[in-house]
């Protein structure tokens, strides 16, 4: 009862309305697991070791992927919530630590490119996500970004480099295929990350509620294009 009064009373904290208002990603990361916690999901605490950090080399991402059933990266263009969730487990047995699936904003250059607000976090939670939100204002796809956080503290980047490489092919074609790890401002200078929700729980809410499906089941579906996620102009 204490619990679900605490749930019912708690109110997150004021979106970013500029990228400066974004500060520590594990504070951000507490708070995205407490707004989480009160749309009825379990989720614990973290318990951060930031002196284990990722290796730089990456072999860990190799022998991962090929447990996934991961034949090519480059399916992960706008797939970010399908792709982080079914990478986590694998990540996480790999890593032996705690990879988390998290959703929220991004950033850059001052400007949103995907900004789901806290009601609708929670509204998709109760009621899944309709094919028409999916082209709310004058977009195509969902209005949001998923990336795995791990309790080190940084993050895992699977699709966002992929992503950008499809839509600016003569720009960025060395970030096709790319995964990127590391601290959350280091991925790429001019972006950065707003947690909002955290959990595969969450993430298999939206998917179970939904009019499209978000998630993957086996390597066959991973590759499979059931919806974009596009870029907001």
């Amino acid at each position: 009862m204490i619990k679900t009064i605490r749930n019912l009373l708690y109110r997150p904290p004021q979106l970013p309305i500029s990228n400066e208002d974004i500060g520590d990603y594990q504070i951000d990361f507490v708070n995205a697991i407490r707004f989480t916690q009160s749309c009825g999901f379990s989720v614990a605490r973290p318990s951060w070791k930031p002196h284990e950090k990722l290796e730089v080399e990456g072999t860990f991402l190799e022998p991962a992927l090929r447990a996934a059933g991961v034949k090519d990266v480059r399916k992960a263009a706008f797939q970010c919530l399908k792709w982080c969730h079914y990478l986590a487990p694998h990540l996480e047995q790999k890593l032996k630590r705690k990879v988390w699936v998290t959703i929220g904003q991004i950033w850059t250059n001052d400007r949103a490119m995907f900004s789901p607000t806290w009601n609708d976090l929670r509204n998709w939670s109760k009621r899944g996500i309709t094919v028409d939100e999916m082209h709310k204002r004058g977009s195509s796809g969902l209005n949001l970004h998923a990336w795995l956080t791990v309790d080190s503290g940084e993050i895992i980047e699977p699709t966002l480099m992929t992503s950008i490489a499809t839509l600016f092919p003569d720009k960025y074609p060395h970030f096709l295929g790319a995964v990127s790890w590391g601290q959350p401002a280091d991925i790429l200078s001019e972006y950065k990350y707003f947690p909002m929700a955290v959990g595969a729980e969450f993430a298999e809410c939206l998917h179970s509620k939904s009019q499209i499906g978000l998630l993957a089941r086996s390597s066959q579906e991973l590759h499979s294009m059931s919806m974009a996620l596009v870029f907001r102009s």
